[in-house]
């Protein structure tokens, strides 16, 4: 439920059983009310002199009355006191007046009035009203320290802290709310922090397993999944193919036309893999103008294929429109995985890349098998 939907009194829980059980902690009884409500008139006949007492008292404190900040605050405030005063020697001190007393509460923690100055400024109302009460012209008339005063203002005394509880009360349960808030707050971005965190750990991971040139697999992640291809491939007796990569020409591009145009040759062939493998294959760069290429469910005749489409794939991106042509072509070797005696990663690689070799005697592009496959 939204706090706008609930009064101070349900936020706070105060019910009517509330209240007569603090009033009953306070030692406020009925015969106290009607006390206080004899009160009433001396107090509304001095009622102007009281509040110009108390405030003039107030804003000879630096801090409230930086707080009150102008002529026209003081002056509503005032009125909202002679009411204050009114209500408390009025005699009724039910659910209603509880509730302007919590709603008082409310305000001055939102116009910071820290207990520390709200405190003395009860201390100074209680002074004032004494003063008024039992002095001459007081509650009986009589001189000042009369008897008759004594029990309305051992009554006033017990409304007054009764008040302050009230007001305490709201300064708690703003205080608790701006805590749950701070938590759900903290809460909220450790998540976001979290998720963050997780997320630049994946840029990260996938950065560190990335070439940055080409965008596909670096060297270590190929030979991760070329472990776990080969497992793979043992478990369900599948056929797997490896081939390595190498750009004929490539020194001479980089020699003549700089390495900006060396790169984008680079980034051609990396392109030209990833238009022509299946999402299942990894392609990835070894370093320099070395590629590689995981092929599984694939045997040698069908990775000769392959690459064969690589080839014509590379010829399409390879030169630039309106530039001459660049003599660079593609040797691939091909490893094919023994399935009675696998082959580990590193041997497989090594089986492709002397296949590799083997084909960069032939001119042009060509593709050649590991021998005995």
């Amino acid at each position: 439920m939204r706090l706008t939907d609930q009064s101070l009194a349900e936020q706070l829980r105060i019910t009517g059983l509330e209240i007569a059980r603090r009033k009953e902690l306070f030692g406020i009884t009925r015969e106290d009310e009607v006390l206080l409500a004899t009160a009433q008139g001396k107090v509304s006949d001095d009622l102007d002199a009281i509040v110009d007492e108390f405030y003039a008292n107030q804003v000879a404190t630096p801090e409230i009355e930086e707080l009150i900040g102008d002529a026209e605050t003081l002056a509503r405030l005032k009125k909202h006191m002679a009411r204050y005063l009114l209500s408390l020697f009025g005699g009724e001190y039910d659910d209603i007046y509880v509730l302007s007393r919590l709603r008082v509460g409310m305000v001055h923690n939102r116009i910071g009035v820290a207990p520390r100055l709200y405190v003395p400024s009860v201390r100074t109302l209680l002074t004032i009203l004494e003063q008024r009460l039992a002095g001459p012209g007081g509650v009986s008339g009589a001189k000042a320290d009369c008897k008759a005063c004594v029990p309305v203002l051992q009554a006033l005394e017990k409304l007054l802290l009764f008040d302050l509880s009230l007001v305490f009360d709201t300064y708690i349960q703003a205080l608790v709310s701006q805590l749950e808030r701070g938590r759900a707050e903290m809460e909220s971005y450790a998540k976001g922090l979290e998720q963050e965190v997780a997320r630049r750990t994946q840029q990260l991971e996938e950065q560190a397993g990335t070439d940055p040139l080409t965008g596909l697999a670096n060297r270590r992640t190929l030979f991760e999944s070329l472990r776990r291809e080969i497992s793979h491939a043992v478990r369900h007796g599948h056929p797997l193919t490896l081939a390595f990569l190498d750009l004929d020409g490539f020194k001479a591009v980089n020699d003549r036309y700089g390495h900006k145009e060396g790169d984008r040759v680079l980034q051609a062939l990396a392109q030209a893999l990833k238009a022509t493998l299946r999402v299942e294959d990894l392609p990835a760069r070894m370093g320099g103008d070395e590629f590689c290429a995981v092929l599984p469910n694939v045997g040698p005749e069908q990775a000769e294929a392959v690459m064969r489409r690589l080839f014509a794939a590379f010829e399409t991106l390879r030169d630039l429109p309106g530039k001459e042509h660049l003599p660079v072509t593609v040797s691939a070797g091909l490893a094919a995985l023994e399935l009675d005696t696998p082959q580990a990663p590193e041997t497989l690689a090594r089986q492709a890349d002397e296949a590799m070799y083997r084909a960069k005697l032939v001119p042009g592009h060509a593709v050649a098998a590991a021998k005995d496959q």
